[in-house]
């Protein structure tokens, strides 16, 4: 999953080590939405794919939050369920689709502290927040193209060691898979991947 420039640079991330477990919510920072997501009524199968880079294909469920259901805000954050996967969207390179339903959508992964438990956005998204392993954080050279030159860090970057001139990647293994509430019929299901 990608670790913001900025974000580092603010030290807004920590300074987690390689065999750290970290508790977060990775969220997607939706690039672009494929208006086939529904095809004659029918939605394709859920699958949730990302790269090295922390570049996320994803199609799956979309459901919106209200952060203040009861207040006068119309605050919301959107939901995506694919593939096993719980994650939030960023829509803020592109248009969100009307209402909850079926969406596929490509984007990248990333951790943003706008999450982190006791705020408000995320306590909203608090069945998203799962355990992982930080596997391995990785520097590269940022390119026009494909990342290249990969350099393996032993932690996250201090702030002063920041580059914006630099794609900064963290591997994250989930600790366990996700263990969804029981839904109407009673039944439960549980999935879990490397993000």
């Amino acid at each position: 999953m990608q670790l913001l420039p900025h974000l580092l640079a603010a030290g807004e991330l920590g300074r987690p080590s390689v065999g750290d477990t970290l508790d977060v919510v990775p969220a997607i920072y939706a690039g672009t939405v494929h208006h086939d997501a529904v095809h004659h009524g029918v939605s394709g199968p859920d699958h949730w794919v990302v790269d090295e880079f922390g570049c996320v294909d994803a199609r799956g469920e979309l459901t919106t939050i209200r952060l203040d259901p009861d207040g006068g805000c119309t605050c919301r954050i959107e939901v995506l369920g694919a593939g096993g996967w719980l994650a939030p969207v960023n829509w803020a390179a592109t248009q969100p689709p009307e209402g909850d339903g079926p969406v596929h959508l490509d984007g990248s992964l990333y951790l943003d502290p706008v999450l982190e438990p006791g705020t408000e956005h995320g306590d909203a998204v608090a069945l998203c927040r799962r355990p992982f392993r930080l596997a391995a954080v990785r520097r590269y050279r940022r390119t026009l193209d494909v990342p290249v030159a990969p350099v393996p860090l032993s932690r996250f970057p201090a702030p002063v060691e920041v580059t914006e001139d630099a794609v900064y990647i963290a591997d994250l293994v989930a600790d366990r898979s996700f263990d969804a509430p029981e839904a109407a019929s009673g039944a439960a299901t549980t999935s879990g991947a490397e993000a």
